[in-house]
């Protein structure tokens, strides 16, 4: 699974430099630019509950091998996506495949513990670091390969997104053993009114909301403001959000256990949303860069502890048998998050380059002080 997640997110990490400044050459400025790069998290929003309860009668393996040769056709599209409409297009189709991240969550839940989830959301939070770091920075290279076009970048991250099929294909094994109850077949709405009636599991699920809405507002704009603020070029920008990857890879990978077993999942979420609203507001104050580098740096640890630990809280607050539809659930939520986060953040930036952070920062506060009100007493 580890696998799987690595070679889907490094795919996907390959356009993450290209699309917000080919799509501000291509004429999509302020608002249609956010919503460029909102319309994966749009897609996912609309597929991801439904992958997720699907995972939970079909099993997990199957809906992963479609989602994989569904990101392997969406790349080829991006690859010969010259016009805006083009890429409009090649993101919906890459939105449905990434949906799948809620399934490979589900998964874990199948085959820990709830002693070993942390960890075992840590390694996949690792797996999605990874690839989120050598993804831009690979795919910088490869359009610059490329003469400044997708064509080369988009055939690898296809020939990527193919690898990864063949790997659940062969060496993948099915994670659903026993038969799910009705439950997991109900609609989105019934998931999401069953969660807001479970204890904490509805709290857990809007500070997942909130951390993602924020952090896109970062995400969505952060090569527009190293290039046009402060002068790096698409490369060395690459650089420093692959430092916060690496960063957060390793803390999810190595640290979030050791954390845990000290602290307890609740603490360790309290603390480390108390970093990150500082840090984020501070980023673009924070020039290259020992300045900028030290705040990704404590930026990427805290949320390499926070992100894994409230994964396994939600796993351990949801019903027993809507495993897959609770993560699909999440990733709906996230994907809404990722929606509005890129609009708002890009027209904000349009306005002053530090806005979108400054809001980012404060939105933060929120499940800070939420996680105040966590109550598991198991993981306390």
């Amino acid at each position: 699974m580890f696998l799987t997640v690595f070679l889907d997110m490094l795919s996907f990490g390959l356009v993450i430099p290209d699309i917000q400044l080919r799509g501000d050459e291509l004429g999509a400025h302020g608002f249609v630019r956010g919503l460029l790069i909102a319309t994966f998290s749009l897609a996912q929003l609309l597929t991801a509950p439904f992958l997720g309860r699907l995972s939970d009668t079909l099993g997990r393996r199957k809906i992963l091998l479609v989602s994989t040769i569904l990101a392997t056709v969406s790349f080829l599209f991006y690859a010969h996506a010259d016009v805006l409409w083009a890429m409009f297009v090649a993101r919906v189709l890459a939105g449905v495949a990434g949906a799948n991240l809620g399934v490979a969550y589900a998964y874990i839940a199948d085959v820990t513990t709830p002693e070993e989830r942390a960890r075992g959301m840590g390694l996949i939070g690792a797996a999605f670091g990874l690839g989120f770091v050598l993804g831009p920075v690979i795919g910088a290279y490869l359009v610059q390969l490329g003469g400044g076009k997708p064509l080369v970048m988009g055939y690898v991250a296809a020939g990527l997104g193919f690898v990864n099929f063949l790997f659940v294909l062969f060496l993948l094994p099915e994670s659903v053993k026993a038969a799910v109850e009705a439950k997991a077949r109900q609609s989105t709405l019934a998931n999401l009114l069953i969660a807001l009636r479970t204890p904490t599991f509805g709290l857990l699920l809007a500070l997942f909301f909130v951390y993602n809405f924020a952090f896109s507002n970062l995400e969505s704009t952060y090569f527009l403001l190293v290039v046009k603020h402060f002068g790096l070029t698409q490369q060395e920008g690459s650089y420093l959000l692959a430092l916060v990857g690496v960063v957060s890879a390793v803390t999810q990978g190595a640290l979030v256990r050791l954390a845990v077993k000290r602290w307890g999942e609740v603490r360790v979420v309290r603390a480390a949303y108390l970093v990150i609203a500082p840090m984020l507001a501070i980023v673009p104050f924070a020039p290259p860069w020992l300045p900028q580098i030290a705040g990704i740096v404590v930026m990427g640890l805290a949320t390499g502890l926070a992100q894994p630990c409230l994964s396994s809280l939600i796993s351990r607050a949801a019903p027993a048998d809507m495993q897959g539809g609770s993560f699909g659930l999440t990733q709906a939520l996230g994907a809404c998050a990722r929606i509005l986060g890129p609009m708002i953040g890009n027209q904000l930036f349009d306005l002053a380059f530090w806005a979108p952070y400054a809001l980012a920062g404060l939105l933060v506060c929120v499940p800070a002080f939420l996680s105040r009100s966590i109550r598991l007493p198991a993981a306390a």
